[in-house]
């Protein structure tokens, strides 16, 4: 009897090697993991933009580099962990390595203290937040609001900088994905509560970029944003 336990537990290890598990010390899959993840270089990410479009960052009407290179090392900290993680699943090497080249343009952009470069590449590194959820995510509610998200924060960024015809450009994408999403049946299911919240936060945030007002925008942004 002992014998045959002893046999099937080396059965089961076999199968396990042979099968690759995708099951970590936590009992998550690689799947799971790499979510969390991807959350997290988002929240960070956004935590980078709210905080100067909040003015969290001005001192004696400076930027504060030193402490905004004290919050992107959240991201630089954990990305060699993430990277690992993500190659395991299907996200192509073009867009990993892409990802990580436009970590070191961050990184660059801080650096040297350049402003308009440090917040288009936050922008377009957000980008790569949905694009890699989708490829894991089973959730399509989620990576369609992050989508959204994406398109919000990149308006922002170029009103901010007075692009008005990128940022018009992006926030009528905006619109246009957020009217999408209200036409699917299980967006409207889980997210029914808060639709007109959403649709009016994106229509004010619209307005004022469209009447092309900086100080405006970055007001909207920041409702949009922190209530969505």
């Amino acid at each position: 009897m002992i014998k045959n336990i002893g046999k099937y537990i080396i059965i089961f290890l076999l199968l396990i090697i042979l099968t690759g598990c995708s099951f970590n010390q936590e009992g998550k899959t690689i799947e799971d993991k790499t979510i969390e993840e991807i959350n997290y270089v988002e929240e960070n990410i956004l935590l980078l933009v709210n905080r100067y479009a909040k003015e969290e960052y001005i001192i004696d009407g400076s930027l504060d580099w030193k402490t905004i290179k004290e919050d992107a090392e959240n991201i630089n900290n954990s990305i060699d962990t993430i990277i690992l993680d993500l190659t395991e699943i299907k996200i192509s090497n073009e867009d990993l390595i892409n990802f990580r080249n436009e970590i070191n343009n961050l990184n660059i952009a801080i650096a040297n203290e350049n402003e308009r470069e440090f917040l288009e590449r936050c922008s377009y590194l957000y980008s790569f937040v949905p694009t890699m959820l989708e490829e894991v995510s089973q959730n399509k509610n989620e990576v369609n609001i992050k989508k959204l998200k994406s398109l919000v924060l990149s308006s922002f960024v170029q009103s901010n900088f007075l692009d008005w015809e990128r940022a018009k450009e992006s926030i009528s994408l905006a619109d246009s994905k957020y009217r999408e999403m209200m036409d699917d049946v299980d967006y409207m299911k889980e997210y029914d509560y808060n639709l007109n919240k959403v649709y009016v936060l994106l229509e004010e945030l619209k307005n004022v970029i469209d009447s092309e007002e900086p100080s405006l925008a970055r007001i909207k942004y920041i409702n949009f944003i922190d209530k969505i």
